[in-house]
């Protein structure tokens, strides 16, 4: 299997050096100051440092890709105070353009596992949901109804039940909504999505394909949003 490495081949395809493959890109600063990026180059990671409402918020992201197989690591750590900070995991393997998705997020010491996948009814996906080792919940998600909220409280599947995102985690003091308007527009973001970063508001006609996007990126604790691809 033949691996990408975000970064690599364009850097090749440029006639850089050997030498410089391995050398850190910085790309500015965005938000008067508050949001520092630096993509390198040669092993394609992705390092940012922002301030959300509940602290500093520090992620570093990698992320591999194999024709229509991608995988995404995020590591984080958000700082609320001198003595109070959390380490964040998100993990995510899309096979085949999303037709199936895992994805894992770790909170210090318990985790969410996740996997979705499309149904013989192309508006209904499945959702299977794994809090540390208990049983799983499977559910039947509307992906119209996911597509048309933002908040993870109003997620529910077509029998009404109310998946459990968080079990023992400890509960996100962000949001995705807050991810996007501190980190967004980065200039070192935008450079390791190669321009296609999703912007969460599909036209139309591709709505229904985004809803595995939406749906990790509502989870608590997710960085997902961050990195996820736009139709």
């Amino acid at each position: 299997m033949e691996l990408e490495r975000r970064g690599f081949l364009k850097a090749v395809t440029r006639g850089l050096a050997l030498g410089c493959a391995s050398c850190t890109v910085a790309l500015g600063q965005t938000s008067g100051g508050t949001v520092t990026g630096e993509l390198q180059t040669g092993s394609g990671t992705l390092h940012l440092k922002g301030r959300l409402k509940s602290g500093a918020l520090t992620l570093d992201a990698q992320e591999f890709l194999d024709h229509a197989d991608r995988s995404v690591i995020i590591r984080g750590r958000l700082d609320s105070t001198e003595l109070d900070s959390t380490d964040l995991y998100s993990a995510m393997f899309s096979h085949q353009q999303d037709l199936t998705v895992f994805a894992l997020f770790h909170d210090n010491h318990h985790s969410t596992t996740v996997v979705l996948s499309d149904s013989d009814d192309a508006k209904i996906g499945r959702l299977v949901v794994w809090n540390d080792n208990q049983t799983p919940q499977i559910y039947n998600i509307d992906k119209n109804k996911i597509m048309g909220t933002e908040n993870p409280k109003d997620i529910a599947d077509v029998n009404g039940k109310t998946p459990d995102l968080v079990g023992n985690r400890k509960l996100s003091a962000f949001t995705w909504q807050e991810l996007e308007s501190v980190f967004g527009s980065d200039p070192a973001l935008l450079a390791f999505m190669r321009g296609k970063k999703s912007t969460h508001h599909p036209r139309e006609e591709n709505k229904l394909l985004e809803w595995i996007c939406r749906l990790l990126s509502m989870v608590p604790g997710s960085t997902l949003s961050l990195i996820w691809l736009g139709s």
